[in-house]
């Protein structure tokens, strides 16, 4: 009798593990553009950060949501056909990933921009290698 009520548990178990997996695997696309912004930064200001006390500035700005205005010193597409948009120095400036979906829905703004403006970009901070990583991202203002 024990033996059957176990593997009732265990099966229970096993479907309440399933339909977590399954809810996570299936979330909506977080829409960047809503979320609410954590930190409003220069983008030199950012790189400063970063290369002063890179743990520090980690710490403080790694996952959060991100609103960062400066010079856009070029724009690129990658292989996958994300845009990429680099602002500051190409070199160890800041590397925005835009979000696909936005992206898509929003071609003309970014065949707009042109290297030397000054633009906003809203993403999450994903770290510093290089240079500092924002993904998913979407232009606010140019």
């Amino acid at each position: 009798m024990k033996i059957k009520y176990a593997i009732i548990v265990v099966l229970v178990l096993i479907v309440v593990g399933v339909v977590i997996g399954l809810k996570m695997f299936f979330k909506p696309h977080a829409d960047i553009s809503k979320s609410k912004t954590e930190f409003k930064v220069e983008a030199s200001g950012l790189i400063e950060e970063f290369e002063q006390d890179e743990n520090a500035a980690t710490a403080k700005y790694s996952e959060k949501v991100l609103e960062i205005s400066g010079k856009l010193a070029s724009k690129n597409k990658l292989q996958n056909g994300t845009d990429l948009l680099i602002l500051e120095d190409e070199m160890q400036g800041i590397s925005c990933q835009l979000d696909s979906s936005w992206s898509a829905a929003n071609q003309e703004t970014i065949e707009a921009l042109e290297a030397g403006n000054s633009i906003t970009v809203k993403g999450i901070c994903k770290g510093y290698l290089m240079e500092i990583k924002v993904s998913p991202a979407v232009v606010i203002s140019k």
